[in-house]
C-alpha cells in the first residue's frame, strides 16, 4: 500500500489499516493533544487525538522524513557513546 492509496480510503478504513497493519512507532504530545506515530510499510501516519475531549481528531499521512523530528529529537542519545573527551 502507497500513501496516496491510504489517503483515498475513508476515516474507518484508514483505522482499520493502522489497526491490522501498522507499527507503533512513538507518540508525543503537543497542547492538548497526545499525537501517536505509525509506519504502515513505506509511509508514515500521525493520529491526533484531542486528551480534554476525548475523541480522535484527524490524521497526517507523509512518506517525507523530515516530518519526523519532533521524535528523533526526543530521543536521548547520550549512553550510545562515550562523549568524554
Amino acid at each position: 500500500m502507497k500513501a496516496t492509496d491510504f489517503k483515498i480510503l475513508d476515516q474507518f478504513d484508514q483505522l482499520q489499516v493502522i489497526e491490522d497493519k501498522a507499527v507503533f512507532l512513538d507518540y508525543r504530545q503537543d497542547g492538548d493533544y497526545s499525537i501517536g506515530l505509525f509506519q504502515v510499510e513505506g509511509f508514515y501516519v500521525e493520529v491526533f487525538f484531542h486528551v480534554i475531549k476525548l475523541e480522535y481528531k484527524r490524521m497526517r499521512v507523509f512518506d517525507d522524513t523530515r516530518f519526523l523530528d519532533p521524535y528523533i529529537s526526543q530521543i536521548d542519545i547520550t549512553d550510545l557513546c562515550d562523549c568524554r573527551h
